[in-house]
């Protein structure tokens, strides 16, 4: 995941058309009304795209009645929310889905939960957890039927083996996390422990025994419990520090976090979350790829950014080479700003990988965006219906700021005939 930060389109024009109606009513054997709700159009850059949905604030479409001539097919929309996010009083949506994931809380190598920095200060991510804003978005979350889940995390390798290796660690990690989730009414718990460095220390046996004690333990207390686990969308390719097959036989949900393939130090500009690549270079596809028979679709979350990154380059071509430490975060607001207030951006998409990119100069150096927008999340939404995978998480929540377009997007890409 990454930490706190600061994105646009394509500007061709498309229409975005809804795929669903309602029957409205249906008296005495004949249809009465067939009632098809309009959204607003918007603008993004110089794309005006149309949208025709029903009841974009509905939590859920209705399913479609029993005469229908085929059932739609749903699948999952989750969104991470972290707690800066929660500290700047982000807009959020629980309507467009169906799992928030308040992003997280850091548990330490005894099992309990980290309370105060090094001065002796409550710690941010639980300032925020208990503040009357998050209690907001959590009665709001209860009302639209979407579920809240807590995201346990952890980015030290040492800190985790230690952890998951001692009996007593795992014990008390355990009812802390009950804890918490009875205490603050969530309904499952994610978790998110990253080795950002390769581990020679015997992590698989260890990781699934504390994710089997874990599941064990709250399923037998309650029985609709939501457990997921995050990792990241290399680290999948070959079983070193986790082992895929028995965690997916253990948790309800993995998220794939499906983005970072490019980074801030990265020596080349490039798509975040590529599709594929022309040079066979890892992406999204050979990141699913590498899981055929070892995790099942149906368990199988592809995580999304609401970001890109921005360089400043040597030149303009796609993927051109990166000038050191320029690298920096660009989330959908801030393209979508720059676009539309600076002049000279000149906009490109790249069919191969799905990405869209610009380039723009600022003080005489030329800079690079790489990003995601309507079309690029559309493209996702494609993929993973023809993956057949479960559903599709936002990284993160706050970054799309009060642009509504990408929900509309996802809500209506999510359904498929």
């Amino acid at each position: 995941m990454l930490a706190e930060p600061q994105i646009g389109t394509k500007p061709e024009s498309r229409s975005y058309r809804g795929v669903v109606s309602a029957l409205f009513a249906i008296i005495t054997g004949s249809l009465a009304a067939l009632v098809i709700y309009t959204a607003p159009q918007y603008s993004f850059g110089s794309e005006l795209f149309q949208e025709k949905i029903i009841d974009p604030l509905s939590p859920h479409f209705s399913a479609p009645l029993e005469n229908s001539v085929k059932p739609l097919e749903r699948r999952q929309i989750i969104g991470f929310l972290p707690y800066w996010a929660i500290g700047n009083k982000v807009t959020v949506y629980p309507e467009y889905m169906d799992q928030i994931i308040y992003f997280g809380l850091t548990m330490n190598e005894s099992g309990s939960f980290a309370l105060k920095d090094k001065s002796g200060n409550t710690l941010p991510e639980w300032n925020s957890l208990n503040s009357a804003y998050f209690k907001t978005i959590h009665d709001s979350a209860k009302k639209t039927d979407t579920k809240l889940l807590i995201a346990i995390k952890n980015f030290n390798n040492d800190e985790i083996n230690t952890l998951i290796s001692n009996p007593q660690a795992v014990k008390k990690a355990i009812q802390e996390i009950k804890t918490v989730m009875y205490d603050y009414d969530f309904d499952g718990v994610n978790i998110d422990f990253e080795y950002v460095t390769k581990s020679d220390f015997p992590t698989q046996k260890f990781y699934n025994q504390f994710l089997k004690i874990l599941a064990d333990d709250l399923r037998a207390e309650k029985a609709d419990v939501i457990i997921s686990f995050d990792v990241n969308a290399t680290a999948v390719y070959a079983d070193m520090a986790y082992d895929m097959v028995k965690i997916g036989d253990t948790v309800d949900q993995i998220i794939i976090m499906g983005y970072d393939y490019s980074q801030p130090s990265s020596l080349v500009a490039g798509p975040v979350a590529p599709i594929e690549m022309s040079d066979n270079s890892p992406s999204l596809t050979k990141t699913l790829d590498s899981l055929k028979g070892r995790v099942e679709p149906e368990k199988t979350i592809l995580g999304v950014p609401m970001y890109g990154y921005e360089w400043q380059t040597v030149s303009d071509e796609f993927q051109s080479k990166t000038v050191a430490n320029t690298g920096a975060i660009a989330t959908y607001k801030r393209v979508r700003e720059l676009i539309a207030n600076k002049e000279g951006v000149s906009i490109h998409y790249d069919s191969f990988s799905k990405s869209p990119w610009l380039t723009y100069r600022q003080n005489g150096q030329l800079k690079q965006i790489y990003y995601e927008d309507e079309k690029s999340l559309e493209s996702k939404v494609a993929f993973i219906h023809e993956r057949d995978l479960a559903g599709i998480a936002i990284w993160s929540l706050g970054y799309e700021g009060d642009y509504i377009e990408p929900w509309i997007v996802m809500k209506e890409g999510i359904w498929q005939e």
